[in-house]
C-alpha cells in the first residue's frame, strides 16, 4: 500500500491555505484532516474514511488522524464509495466493485458485482449510496450537454448488494452526483446545462419518487431547454423540490444530525459564468420536510464534491482541486 502525506505540496496551494491553518470559518472551525489526491466521494466506515477519486485509486483515512493510504488501485476513475454490512462498494466508470474491509480499512477479496455500465461520455463519475433499503443506488450521467440520452443513461439505478436485480428508478437526469435520504425519501442534486447563459437553467434538488421521470433533456428545472423547446417529452415532469443558482454546480448532499436534519450541498463551482460563482458548501433548510431555503455554510474549502459527518459530528469535506479533506469541528 502506498501512502501519500497528508503535507505534501500544502504550501503550493494558497486557495486553501486558511483553511488548513485552523481558521474560524462561519460555524465551524477548519482543519486539514488528510491529503488525498483528486479526492472525490467519501463514505464513513466506522473510523475509517474511505476517498473515491478521478484517478485510479481509493484511499482510507483514519478518523482519529493519520495519513490516508492508497487501499485499492487499478480503475477507471473509482468516484464512488459506499460501505455496508463490512464491505465497500467502488463505483467506477464501467463497473461496481466490492470489498471486504479488514482491520485499518485494509481491502480483500476484490470482486465486480457489475460491469458494463453505458458509456456517460463526461458525465461518467458515478455516485454511489447504500439506501434504507439496503440497496446499492448509482447514478448513470447524460453522454452530453443537451441531447436525447440512451438506454440507460441519465438514468439513477438500484440493484442488491451482489449486483442482481438493476432496476431503474428515475429518468430524465442530467447529472447527479449526490444523494442521500431523509425521512425516508431520497433527495438528489442535478446539475443544470450549459451554455444557456448565466442565470439558466438552475440546478436541481429533486425528491425521489421510484419510476418517475425529472425532465433532462426537455426541461432544466422548469425551463425548456435549447433545441427541445417544441417537443413532446415521454411523460410528465416531476419537477425540483429545490432550486440552486445556475451553474454552482451541486454535488454531494448529506443531511447532519447535528444540523437538526438540515441538509449541505457541496457547490463545485462554476465554469459557464462571466462571473463565478459556487466554490462552497451551503446549508438547505427543511420545514415540514421540505427544503425552503439555502444558505452560505462554509467558504474556502477550493472546489467541494462531497460532504459526510463523522461519528463524532463534525462535518468532513472533500476537494479536488486542492487533493484535501478538510474536516470543521464545533
Amino acid at each position: 500500500m502506498d501512502v501519500f502525506s497528508p503535507k505534501a505540496g500544502f504550501l503550493a496551494l494558497a486557495s486553501v491555505a486558511a483553511v488548513a491553518s485552523s481558521v474560524a470559518l462561519g460555524p465551524a472551525h477548519a482543519e486539514l484532516l488528510a491529503r488525498v489526491p483528486a479526492a472525490r466521494e467519501m463514505a464513513v466506515c466506522g473510523g475509517i474514511l474511505f476517498v473515491g477519486t478521478k484517478g485510479s485509486s481509493v484511499y482510507a483515512v483514519p478518523l482519529a488522524g493519520g495519513r490516508a493510504r492508497r487501499v485499492a488501485s487499478g480503475f477507471s476513475a473509482p468516484n464512488g464509495v459506499a460501505c455496508s454490512r463490512g464491505r465497500l462498494f467502488v463505483a467506477s466508470r464501467d463497473r461496481i466493485t466490492a470489498f471486504d474491509i479488514g482491520p485499518q480499512g485494509a481491502l480483500s477479496g476484490r470482486r465486480d458485482i457489475r460491469r458494463d455500465l453505458p458509456s456517460s461520455g463526461a458525465h461518467s463519475l458515478r455516485y454511489i449510496a447504500v439506501g434504507p433499503d439496503s440497496r446499492l443506488y448509482v447514478s448513470l450521467g447524460s453522454p452530453c450537454n443537451i441531447c436525447q440520452p440512451r438506454g440507460l443513461q441519465g438514468t439513477i439505478v438500484r440493484m442488491n448488494q451482489d449486483g442482481s436485480d438493476l432496476r431503474r428508478v428515475a429518468s430524465g437526469v442530467r447529472n447527479s452526483v449526490g444523494f442521500a435520504w431523509r425521512g425516508g425519501t431520497m433527495f438528489f442534486t442535478d446539475n443544470g446545462a450549459d451554455r444557456m447563459g448565466d442565470d439558466i437553467p438552475p440546478d436541481e434538488l429533486n425528491a425521489l419518487r421510484p419510476g418517475g421521470f425529472y425532465g433532462f433533456p426537455y426541461f432544466g428545472g422548469q425551463i425548456r431547454l435549447k433545441g427541445f423547446e417544441d417537443a413532446t417529452p415521454p411523460a410528465r415532469q416531476i419537477p425540483p423540490v429545490f432550486n440552486f443558482q445556475a451553474h454552482v454546480a451541486a454535488l454531494g448532499i448529506h443531511f447532519f444530525r447535528s444540523l437538526g436534519g438540515d441538509a449541505l450541498v457541496a457547490e463545485h463551482g462554476s465554469w459557464d459564468r462571466s462571473v463565478p460563482v459556487g466554490y462552497q458548501v451551503v446549508r438547505v433548510r427543511f420545514q415540514g420536510g421540505r427544503p425552503v431555503s439555502a444558505t452560505t455554510f462554509l467558504r474556502n474549502v477550493g472546489r467541494p464534491v462531497d460532504v459526510k459527518e463523522a461519528p463524532d459530528g463534525s462535518i468532513l469535506v472533500s476537494d479536488d482541486a486542492a487533493g484535501a479533506i478538510h474536516v470543521f469541528r464545533r
